[in-house]
């Protein structure tokens, strides 16, 4: 019945190209990392060896100032990372493939840079080298403008529908039921996570 009923207007070219200029943030690609690092372990409930730790880490940093070409042999001489192996090398990161902390050190180092810090995280402390950067880049609009049109299809259809079966509920007598009132909402141009449209 919802079928025959309730007909939706496809998203025609002006509407994709507006939500895609209110959103241009959901269109790009992500910036990509390069990075090693040397893990320590540490425990912030054993506080002697916490600070143990952390002056070991510091000792690993200022030997790095004098010589970064060692950054390979201490990686793995002291990390406890597998990577280790490789020299503390973790390869290519995306956003998310790393703790917050350990993100947000990357993203304020400059390739070649060595963290000043040990940047502690829930596994312990990093010492970390950013060795290369790839901005993220705006995609154009012919790429996504087929999954804009399908994710405003079908949020207008969803939306069609709720308000059709509020319609129905509202005009029908119905007794012995209490039915909550729902309130539908109107899809605004930025209110969708759309993170299926990022690449």
């Amino acid at each position: 019945m919802i079928e025959r009923f309730v007909v939706t207007p496809e998203p025609d070219g002006d509407s994709c190209r507006r939500y895609y200029d209110r959103n241009r943030d959901k269109f790009r690609t992500p910036t990509i990392y390069e990075a090693a690092h040397i893990l320590l372990s540490v425990s912030r409930n054993e506080n002697v060896a916490f600070e143990a730790k952390r002056r070991n880490a510091h000792a690993i940093i200022s030997a790095l100032r004098e010589d970064p070409s060692r950054f390979a042999h201490l990686a793995r001489a002291y990390s406890i990372c597998p990577s280790s192996a490789d020299g503390g090398n973790l390869g290519q990161l995306l956003p998310g493939d790393t703790t917050a902390e350990f993100e947000r050190a990357l993203a304020s180092l400059q390739p070649g840079e060595i963290t000043q810090a040990p940047v502690e995280t829930r596994y312990g402390l990093h010492i970390i080298r950013l060795d290369r950067r790839i901005e993220g880049a705006e995609l154009p609009f012919e790429p996504v403008k087929e999954r804009i049109a399908s994710y405003l299809r079908a949020a207008t259809i969803t939306q069609a529908r709720a308000l059709y079966v509020r319609m129905l509920v509202e005009q029908a007598n119905i007794e012995g039921l209490e039915l909550a009132s729902h309130r539908t909402r109107t899809p605004r141009d930025n209110d969708a996570p759309l993170g299926a449209l990022r690449t």
